[in-house]
């Protein structure tokens, strides 16, 4: 979800050619964000950046080249000025009325039964930066011997954002703690001010010992023993330590030099390169080896693998790896080797069914008029209570293709909120589950290990809770369509995945076919970074753009301005259906996030276009593996009844999960009720400590 979000970037310069532009601007604006799509009256302050709206909370402005864009957050989110992207309710400062009630207790949703929603009776945070609670501490007359030398030095620390504050818990507000004398030399005691963002229910005790002044991010460097509550001799010389004269640049400088990926500089503005942030860090340097997913530091492997032994012995869940994940056995002799610098594609070596050179040719040696349309159904993110209606509605029985078999689609399936027991459902009736992360976060600076952390510690979880077969889990789709680059696609040959399907084509005049990662891309990258080495027999199946009534381009069909009518959301569909359709017949993609369906229209104007295609004798709607199987064995109208990828044996696949049992496991300081038909996991699932026993990917 967006929530995961938390970029540190910087908006107020950016570079005018796209290889030098922040990522970030580059995923939004692919999204939808293009000019000309919306009229506004704001003015933009700058000539790119993101602004929030003065009055409705789940509006913000991107400005492109100095015009305003009027964007909203979809799924009942509101936008984060802080964030600078849509986050939780709960977490933004809201003070309007738009905000649905209903989704501040998202979260919760879940954990009904019986689709009977059970609203939680934890209070939300609000954060309200106008109200202020000020607390005065007193001063003993031992601690007024600071000199105005060592307050001076205390009072210069740097206001640019320190390392310090920056890796604690994405604080971004800072405590404004400020200290004077109570004679015409010194200012009053010192005076703290503790905004209501940090307010939890918790109890906040203050030590009656004067507080020096310092920086938000240096407080908490310096008070860890304060929070193990440890009356020692070591908390009071840390005490006295705090009432010494800090040079922050020293500390700074210090915990920068042994801190990786991080500019050697206290603000962007210094660094090398302008584009860079605390955000982006080295995922390869050897200092993330001594720590799990968690911050915590691992133990040493004697003790991991006792510690292995034990969770074994306790019944976890454990896979049957008899058929380990594997890609179509390659027929070719000849070619690139992986990572081999990737050369202009020659069809004349690039043959099926292993390699395909893409572009706009048909892969068959027949007319487009003899081509089958192939429309490929996906749906992002988590399945659970909230969707599972929707799902229902679209799968309705009465919808079949050509053959006579249901209509399928491909599920790119995140962990957090997911139902595992509707996962298996929609796997055993015939529907393909593909990995979409655990966490679902922006990837573009992954290392391959943490990429294959992700990717294929989802597709574990996929096949312990689910019930779902290795072997089937196939593709992949990177989350915000960010990629990794090189080191995605190497996690996605060596971890025997056969697709990815998160780059956007914009050129769609006609539209572009799959193709195999042998040779170059044979189309501009638009996310960087990009990928620029071969791996022989990974498939692309590329998003190829679409526009909105306004000629506007997006990469994901709920991305586009959509029409206020079912009549105008059914033209849009199928005028971009027609483009495709009419020309050469590539592969029609309907990608969306199920929340775009919960407004009635959108739902009703894309139900109206499904039942339309569906009569067609000549299109077929299947899932996005199915696609790449007629890529490799392209055949024509006349057979395509007996093509045998498209039938509808699914005997093999696990029964629905129509009773499943729920797991009450504990999560980021609450408990999630997970679903499964399988057996409860001794901790919930996450990236490094997927909750089977046997896992090969945890072992990274």
């Amino acid at each position: 979800m967006l929530s995961d979000l938390n970029p540190s970037v910087s908006f107020t310069a950016f570079p005018t050619k796209m290889s030098r532009m922040s990522p970030f601007f580059i995923i939004f604006t692919l999204f939808g964000l293009l000019p000309g799509c919306i009229k506004t009256d704001f003015r933009c302050p700058e000539e790119f950046g993101y602004y929030q709206h003065p009055e409705e909370c789940s509006l913000y402005y991107v400005c492109v080249f100095g015009g305003p864009l009027l964007e909203s957050c979809t799924g009942g989110l509101v936008y984060s000025h802080d964030l600078q992207t849509c986050d939780w309710p709960r977490n933004v400062a809201c003070k309007t009325k738009n905000v649905i009630d209903d989704t501040l207790e998202l979260a919760i949703a879940i954990d009904s039964k019986k689709d009977q929603k059970q609203h939680s009776n934890r209070t939300p945070r609000k954060q309200n930066h106008d109200s202020k609670i000020n607390l005065i501490m007193k001063k003993t007359s031992a601690e007024e011997v600071v000199n105005d030398e060592e307050e001076e030095e205390l009072l210069a620390l740097s206001p640019q954002p320190s390392i310090v504050s920056t890796v604690t818990h994405g604080a971004t507000k800072k405590n404004s703690i400020q200290s004077k004398h109570n004679s015409k030399s010194r200012d009053p005691p010192p005076k703290i001010t503790v905004h209501k963002q940090f307010a939890s229910t918790e109890r906040v005790e203050i030590s009656h010992r004067s507080i020096p002044s310092l920086n938000f991010g240096d407080v908490l460097f310096g008070s860890r023993s304060n929070l193990r509550n440890e009356e020692s001799s070591e908390s009071d010389r840390s005490a006295k330590l705090l009432l010494k004269p800090i040079n922050s640049s020293h500390i700074e400088k210090s915990l920068l030099d042994s801190y990786p990926g991080v500019p050697k500089v206290l603000d962007d503005s210094q660094d090398s390169d302008p584009t860079d942030s605390f955000y982006y860090v080295n995922w390869d340097d050897p200092i993330y080896d001594q720590f799990d997913d968690y911050g915590d530091l691992l133990e040493e492997k004697k003790t991991m693998e006792n510690e292995q032994e034990i969770i074994d012995q306790k019944g976890s869940i454990h896979l049957t790896y008899h058929e380990t994940p594997k890609r179509p056995s390659s027929q070719q002799t000849h070619g690139p080797q992986v990572e081999d610098t990737a050369t202009k594609c020659n069809p004349k070596k690039c043959k099926l069914p292993d390699c395909w050179c893409g572009g706009i040719n048909p892969p068959g040696n027949f007319s487009a008029k003899k081509t089958p349309q192939i429309v490929v159904l996906t749906f992002d993110d988590s399945v659970n209570d909230l969707n599972k209606r929707l799902y229902k509605d679209i799968f309705h029985p009465s919808r079949k293709n050509p053959n006579g078999c249901p209509i399928a689609a491909t599920f790119y399936v995140s962990h957090e909120w997911t139902d595992y027991g509707l996962v298996q459902s929609l796997y055993s009736d015939g529907h393909e589950i593909a990995s979409h992360s655990i966490s679902h976060s922006f990837g573009e600076q992954f290392s391959k290990k943490k990429w294959l952390k992700e990717m294929a510690g989802q597709r574990e979880i996929l096949a312990g809770f689910a019930g779902i077969k290795l072997e089937d889990v196939r593709g992949i789709r990177a989350p915000f369509l960010a990629i990794g680059g090189n080191n995605m696609f190497s996690m996605l040959y060596e971890a025997n995945f056969t697709y990815d399907s998160s780059m956007p084509i914009y050129d769609n005049k006609p539209p572009s076919f799959a193709y195999t990662m042998d040779y170059k891309l044979s189309h501009d990258c638009m996310i960087p970074p990009c990928p620029n080495k071969a791996y022989p027999g990974v498939w692309e199946l590329p998003l190829v753009m679409w526009n909105d009534l306004k000629e506007g381009r997006c990469s994901m069909a709920d991305a586009c301005s959509n029409p206020p009518t079912a009549e105008g959301v059914y033209y849009m569909i199928m005028k971009n259906f027609q483009r495709h359709y009419n020309t050469n017949r590539a592969p029609f993609g309907l990608s969306y996030h199920p929340a775009w369906f919960t407004t009635p229209h959108h739902k009703e104007g894309f139900e109206l276009f499904l039942d339309t295609i569906v009569a067609m004798e000549d299109v077929w709607l299947v899932s996005a593996w199915q696609t790449i199987q007629w890529m490799r064995s392209p055949t024509p109208l006349d057979n395509i009844e007996d093509f045998k990828p498209f039938q509808c044996d699914y005997k093999e696949r696990p029964p629905r999960c129509d009773k499943p049992k729920v797991c009450n496991l504990w999560h980021k300081s609450g408990v999630r009720y997970m679903r499964t038909c399988q057996e409860c996991p001794e901790i919930y699932p996450w990236t490094g400590r997927t909750g089977i026993a046997n896992s090969l990917v945890d072992q990274l």
